[in-house]
């Protein structure tokens, strides 16, 4: 049952942080780059930090910490989606 679970915080909270991020950067990165440049390069990150959440996902021992972190990475994001616009 844990192994379900870490599953589902790995690949589901992970599409999550990682489309939140993705949006989020390419909105920082439009301002200063071109709009094709700005959506490659916040993909290319995007995809990077996927890699290391879900590599995350599966080195920490405690569900508990876990589940805080990425519901907490979910919540920073989606805030600062929020705030951005």
């Amino acid at each position: 049952m844990t192994v379900l679970y870490r599953f589902i915080i790995a690949f589901i909270f992970g599409y999550a942080c990682t489309s939140l991020l993705m949006n989020n950067l390419t909105i920082l990165f439009h301002h200063s780059l071109p709009k094709a440049e700005s959506i490659y390069l916040a993909a290319f990150m995007s995809i990077l930090f996927f890699v290391g959440f879900v590599i995350s996902s599966f080195c920490i021992y405690s569900l508990r910490k876990l589940s805080l972190m990425s519901m907490g990475l979910t919540a920073c994001f989606y805030a600062l989606y929020w705030v951005l616009g």
